[in-house]
């Protein structure tokens, strides 16, 4: 991701980075000590982000999940509705519909949190 995200700057056509957005895997809701160690890796994971890009401000939405099934979900909600870092946004996606696998969003939800994350920069960082 990072050698993708240099690639594009490097051109020189005048791209840039604006913001990142992550939606976290739900695989930390399925064993407790991926749970309990999500926030902790989170926070690594921003710091390396903004270090290896030379983005110590980069503005990052974050999806809060909704779609996991392990049984630590919740845990990992809670920890990410806490999560606290500068120039992060959260956008929840509590009550968007799923693909008949419950666990991936459906068009129709994938079109609307697309909408709250262009509402979540463009309020917060436009």
């Amino acid at each position: 991701m990072i050698k993708r995200a240099k690639a594009i700057v490097e051109v020189g056509d005048g791209s840039e980075i604006k913001a990142l957005r992550w939606y976290q895997g739900e695989s930390d809701t399925s064993k407790l000590n991926n749970a309990e160690n999500s926030k902790g890796r989170l926070e690594k994971f921003v710091q390396n982000i903004r270090t290896d890009l030379n983005m110590p401000s980069l503005l990052i939405l974050m999806v809060i999940i909704e779609s996991a099934d392990g049984p630590f979900k919740y845990k990992v909600i809670k920890r990410q509705k806490a999560f606290k870092m500068p120039n992060i946004v959260k956008v929840d996606s509590d009550g968007l519909g799923f693909n008949e696998d419950n666990v991936h969003l459906n068009t129709e939800a994938e079109v609307q949190l697309g909408k709250w994350l262009a509402d979540a920069y463009l309020n917060n960082f436009a």
